[in-house]
């Protein structure tokens, strides 16, 4: 390490020793306590080799145990409880399995109960280490209650000889979770640049045992003596708006977008969040405004989940994309212009989103932003039909002659005083008004494509559920799942719990989980295994 190192010179400038605590985001954390690092070559240091560089600790961002990114191999432990509890599973915001104790349980769990227990991450190359975030162990029964209270840290650059993290002349000592779910931030007084480090329990819940999740934030450090490692990691070469977008900043993307394509787009609004924000909708045909005898509606919906970001984000790089490519002779583009009159709806809950947005991408949690602002998951909030249509088909002495569509809204539902959000309300009124022939809903949290129906018969918790056009969705299904580069990868990692992978990355929804209350006969997307994805430039 080089703040151990004499043939190293290392200044860290800091305004606060201040750590183990829960800011609104990284970034205005790191900035807010004014630390900048300064490093310079070293020659003969048995630790490191590198050049002149320059960092502000807010530039340092997740190394990616919770996007998967650090593959299991890079993850130790001195001991585990279980092989579902193994190192692999100490990643932020990982979703246990249906059934505790499993091979995909919520967190890394020791298998001793002392103060030498530790999980440990080797970054692979010289990497300057500024923070880490630490939850505690996910159960979908809330069984148990395992997390850590306070835990050190160490740096080594080769897993034998380990420094510890000062605070001034003291090994510092880092407050972790009250609770399982909240991710709490804790900014190095005195970071170091290391190949590996150790996360050391020191103090947990009394009633539970040692458990977390983690996440490690750090820059690689530039290595000129190993080519292998490029300063920068290669990105898209589209010139896309491809970041994070608030609100506002969603609302000017739009319009810029109308304001370059005039001509094939119109923005329009098809209600309020509960708070009042309009859920706006970018259409793009070659007649906006017009509904054409013959030309199919098709819509995409993103951010029914507010924290569920990445389908926001892709519906607005869409619509620019539509627009570029169509100014610029796309024959492609132009016919699926020509041909189709496309809807975007890039935020169902801009409620959800700003909450998480205000948060930041690692400290949200898996939940914050998932719900409406009245706490209601919208994914389930909508009539459930399909029981009304099978009760019927019970009930008639020729079933084929049950409509499976165009069912009335029970009256339950349409009172003024169901447990309706506005927004739910709002797509309802918008998918009466305009003949969708075709819509998916765009989440995260996984990587998978789930066709209908997404509600098993007789509340059986899992089960095959078809629909008439069962064949068509599998279709539709399949072909999403292909084209995803990401989903159809067969070296990936399994998000979670499901390996989706040997059903092709597409699922019946209802053979997944039963999920009452969703939208009939809507294509769902999840493009990414996390929910708030970390923007990386």
């Amino acid at each position: 390490s080089p703040s151990k190192s004499s043939e190293s010179e290392a200044a860290v400038d800091s305004t606060s020793s201040s750590y183990g605590i829960q800011p609104k985001d990284i970034a205005s954390q790191a900035s807010g306590v004014g630390r900048k690092l300064s490093l310079t070559k070293t020659t003969g240091s048995p630790y490191l080799t590198f050049f002149c560089l320059n960092l502000n600790l807010s530039d340092c961002p997740p190394l990616g145990l919770e996007s998967l990114k650090v593959s299991d191999d890079q993850l130790e432990s001195s001991s585990y409880l279980s092989v579902g509890l193994g190192p692999h599973r100490g990643r932020l915001n990982i979703q246990s399995g249906l059934e505790d104790d499993d091979e995909y349980d919520g967190a890394w769990c020791a298998g001793v109960e002392d103060q030498e227990q530790w999980l440990q991450l080797n970054a692979l190359r010289p990497t300057l280490f500024t923070g880490v975030i630490l939850q505690g162990r996910n159960s979908i029964w809330r069984s148990v209650l395992n997390w850590v209270r306070t835990y050190e840290v160490q740096f080594s650059n080769d897993s034998s000889v380990w420094q510890p993290c000062m605070n001034g002349s003291e090994e510092a000592v880092f407050v972790g979770n009250e609770d399982l779910e909240t991710p709490v931030l804790a900014l190095f007084p005195e970071p170091s640049v290391a190949q590996y480090i150790r996360i050391n329990p020191q103090t947990w819940f009394s009633n539970g045992t040692i458990c977390l999740r983690a996440e490690v934030l750090g820059c690689p450090v530039p290595d000129p003596d190993n080519p292998h490692f490029s300063e920068t990691e290669s990105g898209s070469s589209d010139d896309l708006d491809f970041r994070h977008h608030n609100y506002n900043e969603m609302r000017k993307l739009m319009k810029s977008v109308n304001d370059e394509c005039p001509n094939i787009t119109r923005i329009y609004t098809i209600g309020k969040s509960y708070t009042g924000l309009k859920l706006y909708v970018m259409e793009i045909s070659d007649n906006p405004g017009k509904h054409e005898l013959g030309e199919p509606e098709f819509r995409y919906v993103a951010g029914m989940h507010g924290n569920e970001v990445l389908g926001r984000e892709l519906l607005l790089n869409l619509m620019q994309y539509i627009c570029r490519e169509y100014n610029r002779g796309n024959q492609r583009v132009i016919q699926l212009v020509k041909d189709t009159r496309i809807h975007l709806l890039p935020s169902m809950n801009p409620d959800g989103y700003e909450a998480a947005y205000e948060k930041g991408s690692e400290l949200s949690g898996w939940a914050l932003g998932r719900y409406s602002f009245e706490g209601i998951d919208m994914n389930h909030n909508f009539p459930d039909l399909n029981n009304i249509m099978w009760d019927a088909q019970e009930m008639a002495m020729d079933k084929r002659r049950v409509s499976n569509h165009y069912i009335p809204m029970p009256e339950y539902y349409t009172s003024t005083e169901a447990l309706v959000a506005p927004e739910t309300r709002a797509v309802i009124s918008w998918m009466q008004d305009i003949p969708f022939v075709l819509s998916a809903n765009l989440h995260g949290g996984e990587l998978v494509v789930t066709y209908p129906f997404d509600c098993t018969r007789d509340w059986i918790p899992r089960q095959d559920t078809p629909t008439a056009d069962n064949d068509f969705f599998r279709w539709l299904a399949t072909v999403y799942a292909s084209a995803n580069l990401v989903m159809a990868n067969p070296e990936r990692r399994i998000c979670h719990s499901e390996d989706f992978q040997q059903h092709n990355n597409i699922i019946n929804g209802a053979d997944w989980h039963t999920v009452p209350g969703s939208e009939c006969h809507v294509m769902i997307m999840k493009v990414s295994c996390q929910s708030y994805a970390h923007p990386f430039k």
